[in-house]
């Protein structure tokens, strides 16, 4: 595949589950495989694969609930997110592999490694661990409600985007209105994510963070967690208890980016990645 090749739309069904990925293809030999945050999909690294799919076979994944993959009444409990991610891997065959997450992709990935790091060469987390900070809570709960049901147009919702962070690329504002919204009923764009995701975010979401917790010292392969600097996700007292469980965790800061670390800063993640992945498997881990 050519630097502008676009990725293969690919299917796989796991947990009774029809999940949707992109395949970059190429000749490398090693695997990297991305999962998006809440209500995103696996176009939101189009940028970041189109600079690393020469290094490795880039795989990036619509988590169940988001993107073209199936919903579910089941719910949306970490427990199965991992399960699928775990299913996910055998089912393509892809283990070993490389593992990046972003916020909800990072907040997965913690109990699927704790069970399953055999599966990974490295995990990379962005912007996530076991919790977020009492800060970062109160401001998700304070945006609950805001958000339109749904635009007239796609430009609405780049507008709408837009104005809500200025700092992301034209492209990836017009990228993401291409991948994330569906034409209902009512002639209106909406988000094709599950409205039920919005229950992570609550009580239901703060229950699940002892395991989260207890998964995260359990994790033995290579951890990276790139914080954004402008960020508040993660609490000092957050960052000193997931280096205390994990003692040989590499972490850095993102300048110039708040939690989107792959709209704001995707240069410095590239790196990052190039950097840590290519370090021994078994580099650091006791």
């Amino acid at each position: 595949m050519t630097q502008g090749t676009p990725p293969e739309d690919k299917f796989v069904t796991v947990n009774g589950l029809r999940l949707h990925y992109l395949d970059w293809g190429g000749n490398a030999d090693r695997v990297l495989l991305f999962a998006h945050g809440q209500g995103g999909n696996g176009h939101n690294f189009d940028h970041i694969a189109q600079e690393l799919r020469d290094e490795f076979r880039i795989l990036a994944l619509d988590q169940r609930g988001h993107g073209d993959s199936d919903h579910t009444r089941e719910g949306y409990s970490v427990k199965l997110f991992a399960a699928d991610l775990a299913a996910f891997a055998e089912a393509v065959d892809i283990i070993p592999y490389d593992y990046c997450g972003a916020s909800l992709g990072a907040r997965n990935a913690i109990p699927y490694a704790g069970d399953h790091s055999d599966h990974l060469r490295h995990v990379v987390l962005l912007d996530y661990g076991p919790e977020m900070s009492t800060e970062s809570a109160r401001s998700q709960i304070g945006r609950i409600g805001t958000r339109p049901l749904g635009w007239r147009s796609k430009e609405d919702y780049i507008a709408y985007l837009r104005e809500r962070d200025p700092r992301v690329s034209e492209e990836q504002l017009r990228r993401n209105a291409e991948y994330s919204l569906r034409l209902n009923y009512a002639n209106r764009y909406v988000l094709k994510s599950d409205p039920d995701l919005f229950w992570i975010n609550g009580s239901f979401g703060v229950a699940e963070v002892p395991y989260l917790w207890e998964q995260w010292a359990k994790i033995r392969c290579p951890i990276l967690e790139l914080k954004g600097a402008l960020s508040n996700y993660l609490s000092p007292e957050i960052l000193e208890r997931m280096k205390r469980l994990q003692p040989t965790m590499r972490f850095a800061e993102v300048p110039d980016s708040g939690h989107p670390i792959t709209s704001h800063n995707p240069a410095f993640l590239i790196e990052q990645l190039r950097q840590f992945l290519n370090e021994p498997a078994s580099q650091g881990v006791e």
